[in-house]
């Protein structure tokens, strides 16, 4: 089974720092073979501006759009729903058909809380949620995020996970644990490899550190999208292909 690929712009991180614009991306990740682009919503500096521009450029290149919100869903145990509301209406607006938020303080949020949460969800379901753990100790365990998922399940709200394979590396758990754990919930999956340095973990491209991201993939579902998610080095257009490579002829292997 061939995995739809995906690269998060993060990967081209070296670029936006010198002044491009997302939307002048999406032909590069077109280029290299990949059929989706997630949009980082930190980057976007004139949303007016660059929301139709990332639409009209997804068009040009045939590509998906997932839009990344690196800021938590709950705060304080406190469903953001305005924010949420108002990232469904960017969403739209650039033809995105995912969003994802890092799941941020759930523990202390109260039933109507998550009651808000089931019915925003289930009136854009049409554009997929999905949480992840940062890497943060508060917000980045397995068990915050599954209690989260666990109880959206129970009460009917459609959100779902994006799995991070190098993240719970800075919380000290084991990625693969997690994959097992998170698989009934998995809707996206986020690339990335860790070296341990005497500063503690640092992001690394794909096999230039410790992370057995083929395993983990093993243990996911075989039907979800796959992102690169990490700055690249140049020559960044040659990497990021090859990469993508890697993954596909991984997939191809299943």
């Amino acid at each position: 089974m061939s995995r739809k690929l995906v690269v998060n712009l993060l990967v081209y991180a070296d670029l936006v720092k010198e002044g491009a614009k997302q939307a002048e991306l999406l032909s590069r990740v077109a280029s290299a073979q990949a059929q989706a682009a997630e949009v980082r919503r930190e980057w976007i500096l004139n949303l007016p501006e660059e929301l139709p521009a990332l639409a009209q450029g997804a068009k040009e290149n045939g590509l998906e759009l997932f839009y990344s919100i690196p800021v938590p869903l709950f705060a304080a145990g406190r469903l953001e729903e305005e924010l949420l509301q108002t990232v469904y209406a960017e969403a739209r607006q650039m033809g995105a058909t995912r969003i994802k938020f890092a799941v941020g303080n759930f523990a202390a949020a109260a039933a109507e809380e998550l009651q808000k949460l089931a019915v925003l969800a289930k009136k854009n379901e049409d554009v997929l949620l999905t949480v992840e753990g940062d890497q943060s100790e508060a917000n980045g365990r397995l068990e915050v995020l599954l209690g989260l998922l666990e109880a959206c399940r129970d009460c009917g709200a459609p959100v779902y996970a994006t799995y991070d394979v190098g993240n719970f590396v800075w919380v000290g758990q084991e990625p693969l644990h997690n994959a097992v754990k998170l698989a009934p919930f998995v809707r996206y999956i986020h690339l990335k490899d860790v070296v341990m340095t005497s500063a503690g973990p640092q992001v690394r491209e794909l096999d230039a550190g410790s992370i057995d991201w083929r395993g983990a993939l093993e243990l996911l579902p075989q039907d979800v999208p796959v992102a690169l998610e990490f700055p690249c080095e140049a020559p960044v257009d040659e990497r990021v292909a090859a990469m993508l490579k890697k993954v596909k002829n991984l997939s191809q292997n299943y």
